[in-house]
Order: structure tokens, then sequence, then C-alpha cells
């Protein structure tokens, strides 16, 4: 199996946030399984200082199926990794302790095993690319 993307990792952690938002509505329970390193670069993407959720959280929360509120997430924290490139190590940790768990294991099974998915890197050496079906 060929490595995953970054934004194949931020799109299954996205997913896995979403579903689990849905269940429990705690962004905390989340957060808490992973090291002191990586919740102090992750937690200010969805909580305040003061604790509470920003509204990207509680959007994700609200309609956690919505294409664009997934977006949202992924695209905040894409600004960040682009901020600290060292985050690179905290994207793979929190999407290999998700990988573990069921819920996780299904998102990542189904990333890896669809149709139409890049894993890779693409370098089309300056000609055309195409991910899908031609018709």
């Amino acid at each position: 199996m060929e490595p995953l993307t970054t934004s194949a990792m931020i799109g299954g952690i996205v997913a896995f946030l979403g579903e689990k938002l849905s269940k429990d509505k705690s962004i905390n329970s989340f957060l808490s399984e992973f090291t002191e390193a990586t919740i102090k670069w992750i937690k200010p993407i969805f909580l305040k200082e003061d604790g509470t959720e920003k509204e990207i959280t509680r959007g994700l929360k609200e309609k956690p199926e919505s294409g664009a509120r997934k977006k949202a997430v992924e695209s905040a924290i894409e600004i960040e990794l682009e901020d600290t490139p060292e985050a690179h190590a905290y994207i793979k940790e929190i999407f290999e302790k998700i990988s573990k768990t069921e819920e996780g294991g299904r998102i990542v099974n189904n990333i890896t095993n669809s149709k139409n998915v890049n894993t890779g890197n693409v370098n089309t050496g300056g000609g055309n690319f195409q991910i899908g079906d031609t018709k």
C-alpha cells in the first residue's frame, strides 16, 4: 500500500472528528487521546483561549455530514500545518491513533480502498493528470 498523503490523513481526521462530535458532542474527549505537544498544537484550531468551541467546531458538531463544514475544518488544519511544518508529525500521530479505533479504522479503510482516491504523490512532469473515469 502506498503511503497516505497529508491531505488524505487530514480528511480522515476530520471525518472521524465529525462522527465523534455528532455522538458525544465533546472536542475535549477527542483531544485527550494525544501527546501534550500534539494537543498544544491542535487545540487552538478548535477551541478559543477560554476553552469554548470556535465556530468551525460548532459548525461541524451541528452538521457533521456537511461537505462545506468538513472543508472548513480541513482548511483550518492545513493553514496551521503551513505555519508549523513540523506539525506533520502531529497529523501522523493523530491519524495513526484514530486508525486503531473501530470507527477510525472504518474511515481509513474507506480512504485507502476507495476508487479515485490518490494516496500517493502526484508528479506529472508537466503532463496531464486525471483521477477518475474518463467518461
